[in-house]
C-alpha cells in the first residue's frame, strides 16, 4: 500500500522510482534496469496526474461588492441616485414656495370651491396662509396635490423604499375642526 503511494506519487512529481527500492528494499539483481529519460519539461507541459484538473475563470476583484456591505445599503444608493436625477429633472421648474416646508409644519385651514375647481388654503408655522390648486407643488419630496375634497387635500410624494425603489406615497392633510 505504501509502495503504491510512493510509485503514485513521484509519478505526479514526474520523477522515476523503483518500486523494489522503496523502504530500503533492493530489487533482484536479475532484473536490469530501464534507461531513465531525463528530458527536460517545458512551462506549457502539464503532468500526466494534473491534466483532469480544470483551471477556475479569471475573477475581477475589483468589481465585485463588498460580502460585508449591507445590500439594502446599497440598494437604497442606487434608488437615491435615480430620485436624485429624477428630482434634478424637476429641478428645471421653478420652485413653488410651499416647496420649502416640510408637510409635519403646514396645516389644512380650509378648502372653497372656485368656479368648477376647487382650492385650499394652507396656513404655516407662522401663520402665514396660502392658496393651494391642484397641480401645485409643496413639501421637501416634491408632494404634487392630486385632489381636494370639501375636508382633504391629497398629495402624491415619490420616495425611496428599502428596497431602493422609487414609490408614490400618498398623503392626506385633513381639515382640522376648530374645537379640537
Amino acid at each position: 500500500m505504501i509502495r503504491t503511494l510512493i510509485v503514485i506519487f513521484s509519478m505526479m512529481l514526474g520523477t522515476s522510482v523503483d518500486p523494489g527500492q522503496v523502504n530500503g528494499q533492493e530489487r533482484a539483481a536479475k532484473t536490469p534496469k530501464a534507461p531513465v529519460k531525463t528530458a527536460e519539461k517545458t512551462s506549457h507541459e502539464i503532468p500526466d496526474a494534473m491534466k483532469h484538473l480544470v483551471k477556475g475563470p479569471d475573477v475581477d476583484i475589483e468589481s465585485l461588492r463588498d460580502p460585508f456591505a449591507s445590500y439594502l445599503a446599497l440598494v437604497a444608493s442606487r434608488g437615491r441616485q435615480t430620485l436624485a436625477e429624477r428630482q434634478s429633472h424637476l429641478a428645471s421648474r421653478d420652485r413653488e414656495i410651499l416647496e420649502t416646508f416640510d408637510l409635519t409644519t403646514l396645516k389644512l385651514v380650509a378648502t372653497m370651491r372656485m368656479g368648477e375647481n376647487r382650492v385650499a388654503m394652507v396656513e404655516d408655522g407662522t401663520g402665514k396662509g396660502y392658496i393651494v390648486r391642484r397641480g401645485n407643488y409643496m413639501g421637501k419630496n416634491n408632494g404634487r396635490v392630486e385632489k381636494i375634497t370639501d375636508n382633504t387635500l391629497y398629495l402624491v410624494e415619490q420616495i425611496v423604499n428599502p428596497a431602493g425603489d422609487i414609490v408614490d406615497r400618498q398623503v392626506t392633510m385633513t381639515l382640522k375642526e376648530v374645537n379640537q
